[in-house]
């Protein structure tokens, strides 16, 4: 009996000199990694500028957390978003539809983008992407644009203040589109109709 307990006993002492090395030794092989990892930043954690480029880069990180492919900056639908601006600067209103009815996808054709799928988003009053984007993930209609693996294409036009008026912040509209097959992208660098 006493042999047993003198294996036990050493069996546990070595257990405990185990994990005494062993963990400093992962920590000291995890370092590297550690520091790579800290040098790169989480795109939602820094604060930025509401810019073409930094609403691009929101939009697609999310995208890439749910293994989509990033949406590429088209400019005939960048184009087609400054016309939807400009048109609500003009018209003193905010909305997915106009005033007048007009639906936000009739500004897309002029621009030659011919869509089998559209969608919009539009946000006003927000100082960063982060927090825009981040608020656009907690809408189910806007979130289903940007999470859509049918579309392929966005177009971003941004204002200073509001198109109703002044106000502080930016205004962003946001066009997502999948062009039909045989058409030609003019690259810069969901089926549905979202009224969000």
């Amino acid at each position: 009996m006493g042999a047993a307990r003198q294996i036990t006993r050493l069996s546990v002492t070595a257990m405990i000199l185990r994990k005494i090395v062993l963990v400093p030794v992962l920590a000291i092989l995890a370092a590297p990694a550690l520091a790579a990892f800290a040098e790169e930043p989480d795109p939602l954690l820094k604060g930025s500028e509401i810019t073409v480029g930094s609403v691009l880069e929101q939009i697609n990180f999310y995208r890439g957390l749910h293994r989509l492919m990033p949406l590429r900056l088209d400019d005939r639908l960048s184009l087609a978003a400054a016309d939807r601006i400009a048109d609500m600067e003009e018209n003193t209103y905010w909305g997915h539809i106009s005033p007048r009815g007009v639906q936000p996808f009739v500004w897309i054709a002029p621009h030659g983008y011919r869509f089998i799928a559209a969608g919009e988003n539009l946000a006003c009053g927000f100082d960063t992407p982060q927090v825009m984007v981040g608020s656009w993930m907690e809408s189910p209609g806007h979130r289903a644009n940007i999470l859509s693996p049918i579309f392929q294409d966005i177009g971003i036009a941004i204002i200073e203040g509001s198109t109703m008026g002044r106000a502080s912040g930016r205004s962003v509209v946001t066009m997502f589109g999948s062009e039909a097959p045989g058409h030609t992208a003019h690259i810069s660098s969901a089926t549905t109709k979202s009224d969000h």
